[in-house]
């Protein structure tokens, strides 16, 4: 019975990896971006930059897989780029799938 639980748990959390909600950044600017950050609106910090020791050239998409179901809240996007500029994107309804561009119209 307890093989049984375990291995139950298992698939559960095999499934959970796998069917995780995503969406796309797209960079849409001629800037590089060095770091990504994305956060659940309700939330007070930004938590860790998604890019880690990468870049987000020009033209380049990031895929950013989501915690929580993505449509059960809104969220937030910060983004600085290599000449310390600042993209913000705030409170955005974001489909599983979604392609989100951001500009130069994101300037701070």
């Amino acid at each position: 019975m307890k093989k049984l639980i375990l291995v139950l748990v298992l698939v559960g959390m095999l499934a959970t990896s796998v069917f995780a909600d995503a969406f796309n950044i797209v960079n849409s600017t001629n800037s590089t971006f060095f770091y990504v950050y994305v956060s659940d609106s309700r939330l007070s910090n930004w938590g860790d930059d998604l890019l880690g020791n990468q870049v987000l050239s020009p033209r380049e998409t990031l895929r950013v897989t989501t915690p929580i179901p993505i449509g059960s809240t809104t969220w937030d996007i910060r983004i600085i780029d290599d000449d310390g500029d600042t993209y913000t994107v705030y409170n955005r309804r974001i489909r599983d799938g979604e392609s989100i561009n951001v500009t130069y119209d994101d300037l701070d």
